[in-house]
């Protein structure tokens, strides 16, 4: 199984070398296909080869869910008109 040394770099944790277990695939993709072979790290077999592999958008990141916002209510009496709760 060849290996490989990464560099990673990231701000939430210190800087530091990582080797990792990289292993070929071979298989046919799902869009055209056609016999591939492509080496990766994941522990499952790549469905797409390069060519036809889809890139990931913004859009089909899971955004965080907001927060509710403080809301402005008034009794039917109208005491306490403008006040937050």
């Amino acid at each position: 199984m060849p290996s490989k040394h990464v560099e990673v770099k990231e701000y939430t944790v210190r800087a530091h070398k990582r080797l990792i277990h990289t292993r070929i695939y071979k298989f046919i993709c799902k869009e055209c296909h056609e016999a591939t072979v492509r080496e990766s790290y994941a522990t499952l077999r790549p469905l797409y080869c390069e060519n036809c592999r889809p890139s990931k958008s913004k859009a089909s990141v899971r955004q965080e869910k907001k927060k509710p916002r403080a809301m402005n209510y008034v009794s039917p009496e109208g005491k306490g008109e403008g006040e937050q709760y």
